[in-house]
């Protein structure tokens, strides 16, 4: 039987690297070896024009698309074109309710125009959540979810010892969109710092841009921390995440946005690996994945839940450690390629039928 050939367009940033969303969900679990053999895949920043089954475009692809302006719309049409006049299917891939980044507020979106006619034309949307399928089905009846899985190769393999000294070290990791989330949970964070002096560090990866989430922040015991700039791509960015940081507690505040609500449970799976117990808002990210008190703690979007999860994890180390121990064993038994490449290799043959 002859192999189905793919092109894949990864999003890439200004520094020409893929983003890490790029490698979770398509360079790694195409390129893992479960799969090999399914079919023959290439990826690049450009559509070359080579003979192909399905073209697959990822997010905004490039950086200038994010503009929404005339000339990303023209490109954005040529190369819905340039497939389809080469008979090759059209694949959009999305992670992200990228429709609405800054709210529902078209204009503050200027990207929508290139995603909505994208996920109009497209042949087949591959998606990471249920919520984001739903979301984008008026626009496109052929729609699979696939959802996301780390590669193996690339974590720990078991839950290490956390920190070694006294403190807890309660840690959070989110890109830039993430601001308003950690802001939400500053005044627990504040609360039990307090009740804490000397005993609780927070460290925090990426994440704080604007000036009203350092505010928030200001006073605490706060270590900013982050790979060397060669370690920033994904693949040595997880292993660095994975192996290098001990943190007791892991925080997952999620704001209830349009955006966040489409939002997967990515974070439950990076915690995981980093054998910290997760703390994570109670929205439906997390809690169709997560079961509390047993592979993590759920926490309504209040000061005071969030202060009790808190000081719950931090009086009871041994509770910290069971659900580690136990998200960890959900990662590596569900949540790894190894388990589940296979399950995208399905998603494309179900759009290309």
């Amino acid at each position: 039987m002859t192999r189905r050939r793919l092109h894949v367009l990864y999003e890439w940033g200004d520094d020409l690297r893929p983003h890490g969303s790029a490698y979770i969900r398509l360079l790694r679990p195409l390129s893992h070896p479960a799969v090999q053999g399914a079919l023959d895949v290439t990826f690049g920043r450009d559509d070359e024009g080579q003979p192909v089954d399905a073209v697959i475009v990822d997010r905004l692809w490039r950086p200038e698309m994010w503009l929404g302006d005339d000339a990303a719309m023209a490109r954005a049409r040529r190369l819905v074109e340039a497939a389809h006049a080469r008979g090759a299917r059209f694949l959009y891939a999305l992670d992200d309710n990228l429709l609405e980044v800054h709210g529902p507020d078209a204009g503050a979106n200027p990207q929508a125009a290139v995603v909505d006619y994208w996920l109009r034309a497209a042949d087949g949307v591959l998606v990471t959540t249920e919520a984001l399928r739903q979301r984008f089905a008026p626009l496109n009846p052929r729609i699979v979810v696939v959802p996301n899985a780390l590669d193996e190769r690339l974590l720990p393999g078991a839950v290490r010892p956390t920190s070694a000294d006294d403190r807890v070290v309660i840690g959070y990791m989110g890109t830039l969109t993430h601001d308003e989330d950690l802001r939400m949970i500053a005044p627990a964070l504040r609360t039990v710092c307090a009740r804490h002096p000397g005993e609780v560090e927070l460290q925090v990866v990426g994440v704080v841009e604007r000036r009203e989430t350092l505010n928030a922040l200001d006073g605490l015991p706060l270590r900013m921390v982050s790979p060397f700039p060669e370690e920033g791509e994904y693949p040595l960015f997880i292993v660095w995440l994975t192996h290098r940081l001990r943190w007791d507690i892991a925080l997952a505040p999620l704001v209830d946005t349009p955006f966040n609500a489409c939002k997967s449970d990515l974070k439950h799976l990076d915690y995981a690996a980093m054998g910290a117990a997760g703390v994570y808002s109670r929205v439906p990210s997390y809690a169709g994945t997560v079961r509390h008190g047993e592979t993590g703690w759920l926490a309504a979007n209040d000061t005071a839940s969030w202060v009790e999860a808190l000081e719950t994890l931090i009086a009871r180390p041994a509770l910290r450690h069971a659900l580690a121990r136990a998200a960890a064993d959900y990662l590596y038994t569900e949540r790894v390629l190894a388990r589940r490449a296979g399950m995208l290799i399905g998603a494309l043959e179900e759009l290309l039928a």
